[in-house]
Protein backbone atom coordinates (compact mmCIF):
# COMPACT_ATOMS: atom_id res chain seq x y z
CA UNK A 1 0.00 0.00 0.00
CA UNK A 2 1.38 3.21 -0.97
CA UNK A 3 2.07 6.25 2.09
CA UNK A 4 1.09 9.37 1.31
CA UNK A 5 3.79 12.50 0.20
CA UNK A 6 3.32 13.63 3.83
CA UNK A 7 4.99 11.15 4.99
CA UNK A 8 8.50 11.86 7.04
CA UNK A 9 10.70 9.28 5.41
CA UNK A 10 13.51 9.99 7.79
CA UNK A 11 11.21 9.97 10.97
CA UNK A 12 10.39 6.83 9.30
CA UNK A 13 14.06 5.15 9.22
CA UNK A 14 14.85 6.57 12.67
CA UNK A 15 11.93 4.84 14.56
CA UNK A 16 11.38 1.32 12.51
CA UNK A 17 14.06 -1.59 13.25
CA UNK A 18 17.35 -1.67 10.97
CA UNK A 19 16.75 -4.16 8.07
CA UNK A 20 19.58 -6.79 6.45
CA UNK A 21 19.80 -4.09 3.89
CA UNK A 22 20.49 -1.40 6.03
CA UNK A 23 23.06 -3.08 8.16
CA UNK A 24 24.68 -4.39 4.73
CA UNK A 25 25.06 -0.73 3.86
CA UNK A 26 26.54 0.26 7.34
CA UNK A 27 29.21 -2.52 6.51
CA UNK A 28 30.32 -1.50 3.27
CA UNK A 29 30.74 2.25 4.70
CA UNK A 30 32.95 0.67 7.66
CA UNK A 31 35.38 -1.47 5.05
CA UNK A 32 35.88 1.73 3.04
CA UNK A 33 37.09 3.70 6.19
CA UNK A 34 39.23 0.41 6.91
CA UNK A 35 40.67 0.87 3.51
CA UNK A 36 41.08 4.48 4.34
CA UNK A 37 43.01 3.72 7.08
CA UNK A 38 44.98 1.38 5.44
CA UNK A 39 45.68 4.42 2.86
CA UNK A 40 46.47 7.07 5.10
CA UNK A 41 49.33 4.85 6.89
CA UNK A 42 50.78 3.19 4.11
CA UNK A 43 53.34 5.94 3.57
CA UNK A 44 54.88 5.87 6.70
CA UNK A 45 55.32 1.86 6.38
CA UNK A 46 57.02 2.77 3.14
CA UNK A 47 59.07 5.76 3.99
CA UNK A 48 62.15 4.00 5.34
CA UNK A 49 62.22 2.01 2.24
CA UNK A 50 62.25 4.69 0.01
CA UNK A 51 64.57 6.55 1.92
CA UNK A 52 67.33 4.15 1.32
CA UNK A 53 66.05 3.39 -2.32
CA UNK A 54 66.17 6.54 -3.28
CA UNK A 55 68.97 8.33 -0.98
CA UNK A 56 65.72 10.76 0.12
CA UNK A 57 66.34 12.66 3.00
CA UNK A 58 63.79 13.33 5.81
CA UNK A 59 63.23 16.93 4.71
CA UNK A 60 62.37 15.55 1.22
CA UNK A 61 60.37 12.57 3.00
CA UNK A 62 58.47 15.31 5.26
CA UNK A 63 57.07 17.09 2.19
CA UNK A 64 55.70 14.02 0.67
CA UNK A 65 54.23 12.89 4.25
CA UNK A 66 52.54 16.90 4.49
CA UNK A 67 51.03 15.93 1.32
CA UNK A 68 48.29 13.57 2.74
CA UNK A 69 47.27 16.33 4.86
CA UNK A 70 47.39 18.80 2.55
CA UNK A 71 45.05 17.57 0.78
CA UNK A 72 42.47 16.35 2.96
CA UNK A 73 41.87 19.67 4.17
CA UNK A 74 41.11 20.75 0.71
CA UNK A 75 38.96 17.63 0.38
CA UNK A 76 37.12 18.24 3.78
CA UNK A 77 36.59 21.98 2.85
CA UNK A 78 36.31 22.05 -1.21
CA UNK A 79 34.70 19.21 -2.10
CA UNK A 80 32.92 17.12 0.71
CA UNK A 81 30.25 19.78 0.48
CA UNK A 82 29.52 18.93 -2.68
CA UNK A 83 27.54 15.93 -1.24
CA UNK A 84 24.83 17.99 -0.52
CA UNK A 85 24.54 18.52 -4.64
CA UNK A 86 25.69 15.91 -6.21
CA UNK A 87 24.47 13.45 -3.83
CA UNK A 88 26.56 11.05 -1.19
CA UNK A 89 26.86 8.45 -3.46
CA UNK A 90 28.23 9.91 -6.26
CA UNK A 91 31.07 11.81 -4.34
CA UNK A 92 31.40 8.59 -2.56
CA UNK A 93 32.36 6.40 -5.43
CA UNK A 94 34.31 9.44 -7.32
CA UNK A 95 36.82 10.04 -4.43
CA UNK A 96 37.11 6.20 -3.78
CA UNK A 97 37.46 5.77 -7.72
CA UNK A 98 40.75 8.76 -6.95
CA UNK A 99 41.92 7.14 -4.17
CA UNK A 100 42.51 4.13 -5.77
CA UNK A 101 44.04 5.23 -8.87
CA UNK A 102 46.14 7.29 -6.87
CA UNK A 103 47.00 4.05 -4.84
CA UNK A 104 48.04 1.90 -7.88
CA UNK A 105 49.99 4.89 -9.32
CA UNK A 106 51.92 5.69 -6.46
CA UNK A 107 53.32 1.81 -6.72
CA UNK A 108 54.45 2.74 -10.29
CA UNK A 109 55.87 6.07 -9.22
CA UNK A 110 59.73 6.94 -10.11
CA UNK A 111 60.42 10.75 -8.31
CA UNK A 112 59.81 12.20 -5.16
CA UNK A 113 58.03 15.13 -6.97
CA UNK A 114 55.19 12.01 -8.92
CA UNK A 115 54.72 10.71 -5.17
CA UNK A 116 54.11 13.86 -3.68
CA UNK A 117 51.56 14.54 -5.84
CA UNK A 118 49.92 11.31 -5.90
CA UNK A 119 49.74 11.74 -1.73
CA UNK A 120 47.89 14.77 -2.53
CA UNK A 121 45.29 13.06 -5.09
CA UNK A 122 44.98 10.35 -2.16
CA UNK A 123 44.84 12.94 0.82
CA UNK A 124 41.72 14.93 -1.52
CA UNK A 125 39.83 11.48 -1.62
CA UNK A 126 40.45 10.98 2.23
CA UNK A 127 38.90 14.28 3.35
CA UNK A 128 36.18 14.21 1.21
CA UNK A 129 35.47 10.68 2.01
CA UNK A 130 35.43 10.51 5.95
CA UNK A 131 32.12 13.26 6.01
CA UNK A 132 30.42 11.33 3.32
CA UNK A 133 30.43 8.22 4.94
CA UNK A 134 29.49 9.50 8.14
CA UNK A 135 26.65 11.28 6.75
CA UNK A 136 25.52 8.03 4.94
CA UNK A 137 25.81 6.14 8.41
CA UNK A 138 23.54 9.02 9.94
CA UNK A 139 21.23 8.79 6.82
CA UNK A 140 20.59 5.12 7.03
CA UNK A 141 20.76 3.93 10.61
CA UNK A 142 17.59 4.41 12.61
CA UNK A 143 18.00 5.92 16.15
CA UNK A 144 18.79 3.30 18.01
CA UNK A 145 22.07 1.95 16.29
CA UNK A 146 22.97 5.39 14.76
CA UNK A 147 25.50 6.38 17.09
CA UNK A 148 26.94 2.93 17.46
CA UNK A 149 27.46 2.83 14.19
CA UNK A 150 29.53 6.15 13.56
CA UNK A 151 31.88 5.03 16.44
CA UNK A 152 32.44 2.02 14.91
CA UNK A 153 33.05 3.72 11.51
CA UNK A 154 36.09 5.26 13.35
CA UNK A 155 37.24 2.53 14.54
CA UNK A 156 37.15 0.78 11.30
CA UNK A 157 39.97 3.36 10.24
CA UNK A 158 42.22 2.58 13.23
CA UNK A 159 41.84 -1.54 12.39
CA UNK A 160 42.77 -0.42 8.66
CA UNK A 161 45.96 0.65 9.70
CA UNK A 162 46.76 -1.75 11.76
CA UNK A 163 46.09 -4.20 9.42
CA UNK A 164 48.65 -2.20 6.51
CA UNK A 165 51.44 -2.55 9.03
CA UNK A 166 50.78 -6.29 8.87
CA UNK A 167 50.69 -6.34 5.20
CA UNK A 168 53.54 -4.10 4.58
CA UNK A 169 55.68 -6.70 7.47
CA UNK A 170 54.78 -9.45 5.23
CA UNK A 171 55.85 -7.90 2.00
CA UNK A 172 58.35 -5.56 2.30
CA UNK A 173 61.41 -7.80 2.56
CA UNK A 174 60.18 -9.92 -0.55
CA UNK A 175 58.36 -7.38 -2.84
CA UNK A 176 59.77 -3.68 -1.83
CA UNK A 177 57.62 -1.02 -1.22
CA UNK A 178 55.84 -0.68 -4.31
CA UNK A 179 54.14 -3.57 -3.38
CA UNK A 180 52.21 -1.73 -0.47
CA UNK A 181 50.53 0.57 -2.55
CA UNK A 182 49.98 -2.11 -5.21
CA UNK A 183 48.31 -4.58 -2.89
CA UNK A 184 46.17 -1.59 -1.05
CA UNK A 185 45.34 -0.09 -4.39
CA UNK A 186 43.94 -3.86 -5.98
CA UNK A 187 41.68 -4.26 -2.22
CA UNK A 188 40.61 -0.90 -2.98
CA UNK A 189 39.60 -1.95 -6.49
CA UNK A 190 37.43 -5.05 -4.85
CA UNK A 191 35.55 -2.58 -2.88
CA UNK A 192 35.01 0.25 -5.56
CA UNK A 193 33.09 -2.69 -7.12
CA UNK A 194 30.96 -3.67 -4.07
CA UNK A 195 30.12 0.16 -3.70
CA UNK A 196 28.73 0.46 -7.17
CA UNK A 197 26.87 -2.75 -7.41
CA UNK A 198 25.64 -2.65 -3.85
CA UNK A 199 26.17 1.35 -2.40
CA UNK A 200 22.63 3.28 -2.67
CA UNK A 201 22.09 7.16 -2.51
CA UNK A 202 20.26 8.50 0.48
CA UNK A 203 16.63 8.71 0.44
CA UNK A 204 16.86 11.75 2.54
CA UNK A 205 19.17 12.98 0.35
CA UNK A 206 16.88 12.38 -2.70
CA UNK A 207 13.76 13.77 -0.68
CA UNK A 208 15.43 16.73 0.27
CA UNK A 209 17.20 17.72 -2.93
CA UNK A 210 14.09 15.95 -6.06
CA UNK A 211 16.48 15.53 -8.81
CA UNK A 212 14.82 14.02 -11.57
CA UNK A 213 13.15 10.60 -11.47
CA UNK A 214 13.51 11.33 -7.51
CA UNK A 215 10.59 9.64 -6.65
CA UNK A 216 11.30 6.23 -8.73
CA UNK A 217 14.81 6.40 -6.60
CA UNK A 218 13.18 6.48 -3.82
CA UNK A 219 10.63 4.30 -3.29
CA UNK A 220 13.68 1.33 -5.06
CA UNK A 221 15.13 2.10 -1.93
CA UNK A 222 11.94 1.87 0.17
CA UNK A 223 11.70 -1.61 -1.48
CA UNK A 224 14.87 -2.40 -0.70
CA UNK A 225 14.19 -1.77 2.96
CA UNK A 226 10.62 -3.02 3.30
CA UNK A 227 9.36 0.19 3.45
CA UNK A 228 6.14 1.10 1.58
CA UNK A 229 6.51 3.29 -1.35
CA UNK A 230 5.43 7.25 -1.44
CA UNK A 231 2.47 7.68 -3.96
CA UNK A 232 4.43 11.50 -4.29
CA UNK A 233 7.22 13.20 -3.41
CA UNK A 234 6.83 15.87 -0.03
CA UNK A 235 6.70 19.48 -0.61
CA UNK A 236 10.61 20.68 -1.51
CA UNK A 237 12.52 22.11 1.53
CA UNK A 238 12.96 25.81 1.17
CA UNK A 239 16.54 25.64 2.32
CA UNK A 240 17.35 22.97 -0.54
CA UNK A 241 16.88 26.01 -3.20
CA UNK A 242 19.84 27.97 -2.12
CA UNK A 243 23.49 27.44 -2.15
CA UNK A 244 25.77 25.12 -0.55
CA UNK A 245 29.27 24.80 1.03
CA UNK A 246 30.89 26.61 3.84
CA UNK A 247 29.18 29.70 3.52
CA UNK A 248 26.16 28.13 3.78
CA UNK A 249 26.90 27.42 7.77
CA UNK A 250 27.77 30.82 8.44
CA UNK A 251 24.14 32.18 8.11
CA UNK A 252 21.20 31.71 10.69
CA UNK A 253 20.74 29.01 12.07
CA UNK A 254 23.56 27.23 11.46
CA UNK A 255 26.09 30.26 12.57
CA UNK A 256 26.37 29.46 15.93
CA UNK A 257 26.99 25.95 16.14
CA UNK A 258 29.19 25.81 13.01
CA UNK A 259 31.53 28.16 14.51
CA UNK A 260 31.28 26.40 18.30
CA UNK A 261 31.75 22.88 16.32
CA UNK A 262 34.82 24.63 14.22
CA UNK A 263 36.74 25.24 17.38
CA UNK A 264 35.41 22.38 19.28
CA UNK A 265 37.21 20.46 16.20
CA UNK A 266 40.62 22.37 16.02
CA UNK A 267 41.00 21.73 20.10
CA UNK A 268 40.37 18.11 19.70
CA UNK A 269 42.81 17.60 16.98
CA UNK A 270 45.70 20.02 18.72
CA UNK A 271 45.54 17.36 21.45
CA UNK A 272 44.72 14.25 19.71
CA UNK A 273 47.72 14.56 17.39
CA UNK A 274 50.06 15.49 20.04
CA UNK A 275 49.18 12.80 21.75
CA UNK A 276 49.58 10.38 18.19
CA UNK A 277 52.91 11.92 17.16
CA UNK A 278 54.68 12.71 20.66
CA UNK A 279 53.63 10.06 23.14
CA UNK A 280 56.85 7.24 22.50
CA UNK A 281 59.21 10.23 22.50
CA UNK A 282 57.81 11.69 25.63
CA UNK A 283 57.88 8.31 27.54
CA UNK A 284 61.51 7.43 25.93
CA UNK A 285 62.66 10.55 27.66
CA UNK A 286 61.22 10.26 30.34
CA UNK A 287 63.19 7.03 31.11
CA UNK A 288 61.27 4.35 30.09
CA UNK A 289 63.04 1.39 27.69
CA UNK A 290 63.02 2.54 24.07
CA UNK A 291 61.60 -0.71 23.01
CA UNK A 292 58.37 -0.42 25.58
CA UNK A 293 57.54 3.30 24.40
CA UNK A 294 57.21 1.94 21.29
CA UNK A 295 54.81 -0.33 22.41
CA UNK A 296 52.72 2.16 23.88
CA UNK A 297 51.10 2.10 20.54
CA UNK A 298 49.15 -0.70 22.01
CA UNK A 299 47.79 0.37 24.90
CA UNK A 300 46.60 3.93 23.29
CA UNK A 301 45.06 1.96 20.46
CA UNK A 302 43.26 -0.10 22.90
CA UNK A 303 42.17 3.02 25.17
CA UNK A 304 41.09 4.70 21.32
CA UNK A 305 38.87 1.57 20.56
CA UNK A 306 37.08 1.29 23.91
CA UNK A 307 36.90 5.25 23.54
CA UNK A 308 34.71 4.54 20.66
CA UNK A 309 32.93 2.02 21.48
CA UNK A 310 31.69 3.46 24.83
CA UNK A 311 30.59 6.37 23.08
CA UNK A 312 28.46 5.03 20.70
CA UNK A 313 26.82 2.72 23.57
CA UNK A 314 26.26 6.08 26.04
CA UNK A 315 25.26 8.27 23.38
CA UNK A 316 22.30 6.71 22.56
CA UNK A 317 21.21 6.96 25.62
CA UNK A 318 21.90 10.42 27.09
CA UNK A 319 22.56 13.80 25.23
CA UNK A 320 25.28 13.30 23.27
CA UNK A 321 26.37 17.09 23.05
CA UNK A 322 27.03 16.70 27.16
CA UNK A 323 28.36 13.78 26.78
CA UNK A 324 31.30 14.26 24.82
CA UNK A 325 31.75 17.55 26.42
CA UNK A 326 32.51 15.16 29.54
CA UNK A 327 34.68 12.81 27.66
CA UNK A 328 37.12 16.33 26.70
CA UNK A 329 36.70 17.16 30.17
CA UNK A 330 38.15 13.54 31.23
CA UNK A 331 41.04 14.63 28.24
CA UNK A 332 41.42 16.81 30.01
CA UNK A 333 42.48 15.44 33.84
CA UNK A 334 44.00 12.47 31.84
CA UNK A 335 46.42 14.58 30.32
CA UNK A 336 47.19 17.16 33.40
CA UNK A 337 47.55 13.40 35.06
CA UNK A 338 50.11 12.24 32.70
CA UNK A 339 52.42 14.63 33.59
CA UNK A 340 51.76 14.75 37.31
CA UNK A 341 52.60 10.65 37.54
CA UNK A 342 55.87 11.00 35.54
CA UNK A 343 57.88 9.08 35.46
CA UNK A 344 56.26 6.40 36.95
CA UNK A 345 56.58 4.03 33.76
CA UNK A 346 53.12 2.48 34.79
CA UNK A 347 51.27 5.62 36.16
CA UNK A 348 52.32 6.67 32.55
CA UNK A 349 51.09 4.52 30.30
CA UNK A 350 47.83 3.85 32.50
CA UNK A 351 47.10 7.98 31.60
CA UNK A 352 48.36 8.00 28.11
CA UNK A 353 45.85 4.66 27.68
CA UNK A 354 42.94 7.19 29.23
CA UNK A 355 44.12 10.03 27.26
CA UNK A 356 43.41 7.79 24.17
CA UNK A 357 39.92 6.56 25.58
CA UNK A 358 38.70 10.25 26.04
CA UNK A 359 40.57 11.99 23.21
CA UNK A 360 39.20 9.13 20.24
CA UNK A 361 36.00 8.77 22.14
CA UNK A 362 35.29 12.47 22.22
CA UNK A 363 36.04 12.78 18.50
CA UNK A 364 33.65 10.04 17.61
CA UNK A 365 31.53 11.88 19.78
CA UNK A 366 32.02 15.64 18.03
CA UNK A 367 31.00 13.91 14.64
CA UNK A 368 27.68 12.13 16.33
CA UNK A 369 27.25 15.40 17.26
CA UNK A 370 27.98 17.07 14.07
CA UNK A 371 25.69 14.74 11.95
CA UNK A 372 22.70 15.58 13.83
CA UNK A 373 22.83 19.47 14.48
CA UNK A 374 22.18 19.80 10.41
CA UNK A 375 19.41 18.88 7.97
CA UNK A 376 19.93 16.61 5.12
CA UNK A 377 20.86 19.12 2.27
CA UNK A 378 23.80 20.97 4.76
CA UNK A 379 24.70 17.78 6.72
CA UNK A 380 27.48 17.05 4.44
CA UNK A 381 29.17 20.60 4.64
CA UNK A 382 28.36 20.88 8.00
CA UNK A 383 30.83 17.45 8.70
CA UNK A 384 33.30 18.37 6.20
CA UNK A 385 33.87 21.32 8.13
CA UNK A 386 34.24 20.14 11.34
CA UNK A 387 36.98 17.19 9.63
CA UNK A 388 38.55 20.69 7.26
CA UNK A 389 39.05 22.83 10.80
CA UNK A 390 40.87 19.55 12.31
CA UNK A 391 43.35 19.80 9.79
CA UNK A 392 44.76 22.83 11.51
CA UNK A 393 45.06 21.26 14.85
CA UNK A 394 46.69 18.38 13.18
CA UNK A 395 49.62 20.86 12.42
CA UNK A 396 49.45 23.39 15.16
CA UNK A 397 49.84 20.55 18.24
CA UNK A 398 52.71 18.15 16.73
CA UNK A 399 54.66 21.70 16.10
CA UNK A 400 53.06 23.31 19.29
CA UNK A 401 54.57 19.76 21.34
CA UNK A 402 58.12 20.04 19.55
CA UNK A 403 58.66 23.57 20.33
CA UNK A 404 58.35 22.58 24.14
CA UNK A 405 60.21 19.64 24.02
CA UNK A 406 63.09 21.73 22.52
CA UNK A 407 63.08 24.10 24.82
CA UNK A 408 63.58 21.75 27.83
CA UNK A 409 59.92 22.63 29.23
CA UNK A 410 58.88 20.52 32.40
CA UNK A 411 57.02 17.51 31.91
CA UNK A 412 54.32 18.91 33.74
CA UNK A 413 54.03 21.88 32.67
CA UNK A 414 53.94 20.88 28.78
CA UNK A 415 50.46 18.67 29.56
CA UNK A 416 49.10 20.99 31.53
CA UNK A 417 49.22 23.25 28.57
CA UNK A 418 47.56 20.27 26.19
CA UNK A 419 44.80 19.59 29.03
CA UNK A 420 44.11 23.30 28.63
CA UNK A 421 43.87 23.10 24.84
CA UNK A 422 41.27 19.62 25.78
CA UNK A 423 39.17 22.30 27.83
CA UNK A 424 38.76 24.56 24.26
CA UNK A 425 36.00 21.65 22.82
CA UNK A 426 34.82 20.93 26.97
CA UNK A 427 33.47 24.32 26.94
CA UNK A 428 32.63 24.86 23.23
CA UNK A 429 30.32 21.94 23.83
CA UNK A 430 28.64 22.99 26.66
CA UNK A 431 27.58 26.11 25.16
CA UNK A 432 26.32 24.19 22.57
CA UNK A 433 24.21 22.34 24.72
CA UNK A 434 22.97 25.21 26.61
CA UNK A 435 21.66 27.14 23.62
CA UNK A 436 20.15 23.65 22.35
CA UNK A 437 18.23 23.44 25.63
CA UNK A 438 16.64 27.29 24.94
CA UNK A 439 15.34 26.51 21.69
CA UNK A 440 14.44 23.49 19.13
CA UNK A 441 16.97 21.87 17.71
CA UNK A 442 17.51 21.88 13.87
CA UNK A 443 15.66 19.23 11.98
CA UNK A 444 18.36 16.34 11.71
CA UNK A 445 17.59 12.81 10.46
CA UNK A 446 15.49 11.65 13.29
Amino acid sequence: MAAGADQDAPKVLADAPMTAFQFLVVLLCCVINMADGADVIVMAYAAPLISREWHVTPQVLGMVFGAAPVGMAIGAFGLAPLADKLGRRTIIVTAFSGITVAMLLTGLAGSVPVLAALRLITGIGLGTLLASLTVVIVEYSNRRWGNFFISVLHIGFAVGASGMGLIAAALADEFGWRSFFLVGGSVNVLILLACLFVLPESAEFLLASQPRNALARVNRIFARIGRAPLDALPPKPVRGRKGVGLPSLLKPPFLRPSLLLWVASIGYAVVGYYHLNWTPHVLAEAGVATHLAISSGFFTGTGAILGNLSMGVLSSRTDAVRLTALYFLGAALALAGFGLVAPNAIGMFAMASLISFFTLGGFSGLMIVTSRQYPALVRGTGVGGVVGFGRFGAVIGPVIGGLMIGAGMELWGSYLVFAGFALIPFIALLILAGGNADKAPVPAAD
